[in-house]
């Protein structure tokens, strides 16, 4: 589906709740996407019932294959919370859009947006990316990952040849011989590696961390805060849950993306830490996402600067 394709249905999903009106008292629209403590809120039921005891139902919930047209539908009125990574946000900031990041989870640079080959390929740095054909989902974290690990050797995405496909897409692209390498993040990493065959090149992120925001809508933020507290404390308690959890998380995974128990495992074992976590905004995230928006701006991709602190919410302190 395309990314308006994407938007349109989250609308229609929306309106369809709303008794035709987009009435943003009336229940919560979450965003989510294939991984991460939001799947998992959304496969178990538990947040949902959670909220909905307590009066902020109905919840309702839209699958996105990536951030950017999570961001779109967010921009059109049709989300109110999500889950996306660092560069969408920024995105998000520079056209205007009123969104605030208002929890957080950082991991390891490694577990994030990765540089996958064919096993076969001479490409064994970034270096070697310079005249091929380089896909990534533009707007997404991938994307500020190729801006760094080029620049290491004095190169820019004019450099290459990008292309932009959504994740499915890019995959049938990859089998085909069509890009010469795939800048991505898990589910379809792994799923690539395992059913197409391919090599993970490393990459140098310029000491960025990897870091995915839980988002909200601005001006939901400011009318309801105390929602947005329940939300996230439910979904702490999710993820808690999830970490303590692994081996039910793994066949729970392999059944909404069709990637075997043994893969998602895999795939949860990439983690030094917890693979799960909702955690409240701190001042070293805040500098990091900086830095990212700044990197972007500089590369031309931004069309203004922004201020990372002024999309930052940190009104919430977690019961537990």
């Amino acid at each position: 589906m395309t990314r308006r394709g994407w938007i349109v249905a989250a609308l229609a999903l929306l309106l369809a709740g709303c008794g035709g009106e987009a009435n943003k008292s009336d229940g919560i629209t979450i965003g989510y996407q294939k991984g991460g403590t939001l799947l998992i809120a959304r496969l178990r039921g538990v947040v949902t019932k959670r909220l909905e005891s307590e009066h902020l139902g109905p919840v309702r919930w839209v699958e996105f294959p990536s951030g950017p047209p999570l961001i779109e539908a967010m921009r059109a009125g049709a989300v109110d919370f999500g889950h996306v990574g660092d560069t969408p946000v920024a995105y998000a900031q520079a056209t205007g859009l009123d969104i605030v990041y208002v929890a957080t989870h950082s991991f390891p640079a490694e577990i994030g947006s990765q540089l996958l080959v064919p096993k076969g390929s001479p490409i064994r740095t970034a270096a070697d990316l310079k005249g091929k054909r380089l896909a990534f989902v533009k707007g997404s974290a991938a994307e500020v990952a190729a801006i760094v690990a080029l620049r290491k050797y004095g190169l820019t995405l004019k450099d290459v040849t990008p292309v932009n496909l959504p994740p499915g897409d890019t995959m049938t692209a990859f089998a085909n011989g069509a890009i010469d390498a795939w800048l991505t993040w898990d589910p379809y990493l792994t799923l690539a590696e395992d059913k197409i065959g391919g090599r993970v090149v490393p990459l140098d992120r310029g000491g960025l961390a990897a870091t995915n925001f839980y988002i909200a809508r601005g001006a939901w933020v400011k009318a309801q805060p105390q929602q947005v507290r329940a939300v996230l404390d439910a979904l702490r308690d999710e993820a808690a849950w999830a970490d303590a959890h692994l081996d039910q998380v793994a066949p729970l995974f392999a059944a909404a993306t069709r990637i075997s128990p043994p893969l998602q495992r895999r795939m949860l074992d990439r983690f030094t830490g917890t693979p799960f976590a909702v955690n409240p905004v701190a001042p070293a995230e805040i500098a990091n996402q900086q830095r990212v928006s700044d990197i972007l701006f500089e590369a031309g991709v931004l069309t203004r600067k922004v201020d990372a602190q002024a999309a930052a919410w940190t009104g919430w302190t977690p019961k537990r």
